[in-house]
């Protein structure tokens, strides 16, 4: 007989959840940080939803480690905020498994579940205290998991403890007991260092100031402030490393900003607050849980995408935000492209070259909107939220034009797709925002800088040093001659001497006191006119000024060096037109100067007849200097030759590894590519007869390789196969097309200008061999000799300096 739909059922059935649930709760894989966090959400998120709270209150959570030395079975876990705290009705929901005060959307934590699931990972017995302001006693909750489970029932005891201030409000939870596996990680070595830089990265922007963001123009979003301890030690948020908002690169007549920011309103939708399931409709009932408690609420994708001042091969990448906290950091996975004809996945960036030195496209992605897993470690990308928001920051198509226009997309004219074509490339200089020394980029250094600026210093909060040394590279490139202060080039100065060695005139005349008209006289056997002032002798300050004027920073033999017995010290290396003397007033093509605050000045004298007719580098000559000066610093008996090599090894800019000499080669080889493809696509079929048929099937394998989808016969014919070509096979190109590439078209070589047949025969040879030489070294990847790697080096040298610079628009 069936039961009639108004007739209470006769018996029921007792589905209370054994203890032991709490027991198998920590057995779900949380890391620490993971644990510490589910708990630090539920106070930052009674932290956001606070507006009354007090401007002279700050919010903060402090956190508890085990510190090293601490007995084992004493060690503990503690996290204690300042919230509002809570009544002992809210108390009680707020410890019940799965229950949540907080709405499934709005909100960092679901506090029951999120609770358990932390505090089963880290022990077996949990203190919970709080305390409302105006509260004459502190609520405390004893759980533990083990003695509920051997009595079989979900029950804690709750005790009162009298507090001494009535102002006192928050709550504190605190874990004894802890499980073997967590001591054993909590006692490894740095732990709460590495905690604290992972918190800092996942709470970034709530703890960062409300002013201390990228300025975004007309999205409109602010840190939060909030303070977060662990073990009495500041967590410093991560900011990002970006360029200014304001710098911009040239890409087909337009300019692309290095901050692109990203505002799109969603149509509103119902949220399901138990549940979380969003109703693009408005329903009587949630049709996932059946229940009431809908909202309509606002969505919107909203943050910005942007250009780091540094390459890295993985500290680069996409963060994304729910309700403040970093669900993903540094993910990646908008830079492929699903095929949605095949289902084949496309890694596009970086891509070819530039993933030997990374990427630098990075961004801060608030998504409140798209549900995520209960781990909060990825958001549910099988949702429509997810791809609408992966549309709205990245395009649908390609990132890469050629292969959009190939399979009938448009231009990606997304956020990450301009990004990606504007500072596709990675070349030294202005042009691509990356700094340089003249020749070559200076990533190492560049990373470094980056360090300094997460530490705070503030020399390297804006983007000006990465700059300026961007834009110095672009001036030794093009040769100018910098002007000094007196509106004279330093130029003429530095040719006062013929042979680069002695100093000119007015330094000698400056140094011992006579000027011009003494020295007449003295000349002809007379005495110095009376009636002439004698100027002063130039004191050691002004000389050091006179240096500095018109002189240029080698920036990649910057920074903090130091050596043993001696403390690190601040080093700056100049490179400066002017003729040099040593303290005992004889020349010399470098001297080193000691300033105050444990400072070193290095001055290099390019032009000196060393470097100008022995082929000498300026700057081992540099790093002799700053060898002997801290050699002398440090009073020790080492050799100047053992200081100079642990100078040198500090200065990684420096290397010329076969892996370092492999990354420059390629990015040339990158640029050349580009190049000749942007001059010679027109005539691509006259390119592609002249190949000899070894290197046509170089061409083609290396494509089948990079972009298995390329319709090869096409490519012969719009001159896509030209990225493609080897090293030797754009020497081919060049021997039969010069007019194609040289005469500062691809290579500044001139050719059309020579009259003589056999000198254009030999600026065309001349530039082939440099690329078959570089082809060489490429594909040959058996060992080097220092003197191979060093041939190498001259070689990029020179074939850089070949390379047409393109102008800046």
């Amino acid at each position: 007989m069936s039961l009639g739909a108004s007739e209470p059922y006769p018996e029921s059935l007792d589905l209370t959840p054994s203890p032991r649930l709490l027991e198998v709760l920590g057995d779900i894989p949380y890391k620490p940080w993971q644990c510490l966090a589910e708990l630090i959400d539920n106070a930052f998120d009674d932290f956001l939803s606070d507006d009354a709270r007090d401007a002279d209150d700050p919010p903060y959570v402090r956190v508890t480690l085990p510190k090293p030395g601490t007995p084992e079975g004493d060690e503990i876990v503690c996290v204690a905020d300042n919230g509002r705290g809570m009544s002992l009705e809210a108390f009680q929901l707020a410890l019940r498994a799965g229950y949540s005060r907080n709405s499934r959307y709005g909100s960092l934590g679901l506090f029951g579940m999120g609770f358990n699931i932390a505090t089963a990972n880290l022990g077996s017995v949990t203190e919970v205290r709080t305390t409302r302001a105006g509260d004459r006693d502190w609520l405390i909750a004893e759980i533990n998991f083990l003695e509920m489970q051997q009595k079989g029932e979900f029950r804690a005891p709750l005790r009162r403890e009298a507090k001494d201030d009535p102002t006192m409000h928050g709550t504190e939870i605190t874990v004894h007991r802890l499980r073997t596996d967590t001591r054993a990680a909590l006692r490894r070595p740095q732990l709460a260092s590495n905690i604290r830089d992972q918190l800092g990265k996942v709470y970034s922007y709530l703890l960062r100031g409300k002013d201390d963001l990228p300025e975004l123009p007309g999205v409109d979003l602010k840190g939060r402030g909030f303070q977060l301890l662990v073990n009495n030690t500041l967590v410093r948020p991560r900011r990002p490393c970006v360029w200014d908002a304001q710098r911009s690169v040239p890409y087909r007549g337009s300019d692309v900003k290095a901050i692109q920011p990203i505002d799109r309103p969603l149509s509103p939708a119902w949220a399901c607050q138990d549940c979380g399931h969003w109703h693009r409709v408005s329903p009587e009932a949630c049709v996932e849980c059946g229940g009431g408690n809908l909202e309509l609420r606002e969505r919107r994708i909203v943050g910005w995408v942007g250009i780091q001042r540094y390459l890295h091969i993985s500290d680069f990448g996409i963060d994304f935000l729910r309700n403040g906290r970093k669900i993903l950091t540094s993910d990646r996975s908008l830079f492929e492209w699903e095929n949605p004809d095949t289902g084949e996945t496309l890694a596009e960036y970086p891509i070819e070259l530039g993933a030997t030195v990374g990427g630098r496209i990075v961004g801060e992605i608030h998504l409140d909107h798209v549900p995520v897993t209960y781990q909060k470690n990825d958001f549910k990308r099988d949702s429509r939220d997810w791809i609408t928001a992966v549309h709205a920051i990245r395009g649908e198509g390609p990132l890469q034009p050629n292969k959009a226009k190939a399979l009938g997309y448009p231009p990606n004219d997304s956020p990450v797709g301009l990004l990606f074509n504007g500072f596709r490339r990675n070349d030294p200089g202005v042009k691509c925002l990356v700094p340089g020394d003249g020749k070559r980029p200076l990533h190492e250094l560049a990373r470094e800088w980056a360090a300094s600026f997460r530490k705070g210093l503030a020399e390297f909060l804006t983007d000006e040093k990465w700059y300026e040394a961007a834009r110095q590279h672009d001036e030794i490139k093009r040769g100018r001659t910098t002007t000094s202060a007196g509106g004279g080039t330093t130029a003429a100065a530095a040719n006062g001497a013929a042979d680069g060695s002695s100093e000119p005139p007015g330094d000698l005349l400056s140094r011992t006191g006579l000027g011009l008209g003494d020295h007449a006289a003295m000349a002809t056997g007379g005495s110095p006119a009376p009636s002439q002032p004698q100027p002063q002798p130039e004191t050691e300050d002004q000389r050091f000024a006179r240096y500095r004027t018109g002189a240029r920073k080698l920036n990649d033999l910057g920074g903090a060096v130091s050596v043993a017995m001696l403390g690190k010290r601040m080093v700056t290396v100049y490179d400066t037109p002017v003729p040099l003397l040593d303290h005992s007033g004889r020349s010399t093509p470098c001297v080193s100067h000691t300033l105050r605050g444990n400072s070193i000045e290095v001055f290099v004298h390019g032009d000196h007849k060393v470097f100008r007719e022995f082929g000498r580098d300026p700057r081992d000559y540099a790093i002799i200097e700053i060898a002997e000066a801290l050699r002398a610093l440090a009073n020790t008996d080492d050799s100047a030759a053992r200081i100079a090599a642990e100078v040198t090894v500090q200065f990684p800019d420096q290397r010329f590894t076969d892996g370092a000499l492999r990354e420059r080669a390629s990015a040339l080889l990158g640029r050349v590519r580009e190049g000749l493809q942007r001059v010679g696509a027109s005539r691509a079929d006259a390119l592609w007869a002249s190949l000899p048929a070894d290197e046509k099937q170089a061409a083609e394998k290396h494509a089948a390789g990079a972009d298995p989808r390329l319709v090869w016969p096409s490519a012969t014919e719009n001159g896509d196969f030209i990225v493609h070509l080897t090293a030797e096979g754009i020497a081919a190109i060049t021997r039969a097309h010069p007019e194609v590439v040289m005469d500062d078209a691809v290579f500044s070589t001139t050719w059309s200008t020579w009259n003589d047949p056999d000198a254009r025969h030999a600026q065309v040879e001349r530039l082939g061999r440099l690329l078959e030489i570089m082809g060489s070294f490429l594909s040959n990847t058996s060992g080097k000799t220092r003197l191979d790697l060093a041939m190498m080096r001259m070689t990029l040298d020179v074939l850089e300096e070949e390379i047409a610079v393109e102008e800046l628009a």
